[in-house]
């Protein structure tokens, strides 16, 4: 699924064809590492995830209050 989400680390829109429901990745700009999941309505959340694979800050999947 092509998936677009804002990136908590450097705040800026990131694209790209997510072929599972929960991916790692790093931000090309920061070089952070990024947890994405996918929920069942189609949105993205992001964590940045600190040095001890725990995420450290949280972004709400567009929509939520």
């Amino acid at each position: 699924m092509l998936v677009r989400f804002t990136c908590p680390s450097c705040g800026g829109s990131h694209s790209f064809d997510m072929p599972e429901t929960t991916i790692h990745m790093t931000c090309s700009r920061t070089r952070k590492v990024l947890q994405l999941r996918l929920t069942a309505g189609g949105d993205v959340r992001s964590n940045i995830v600190g040095e001890d694979g725990d995420a450290v800050v949280a972004q709400k999947a567009e929509g939520d209050e």
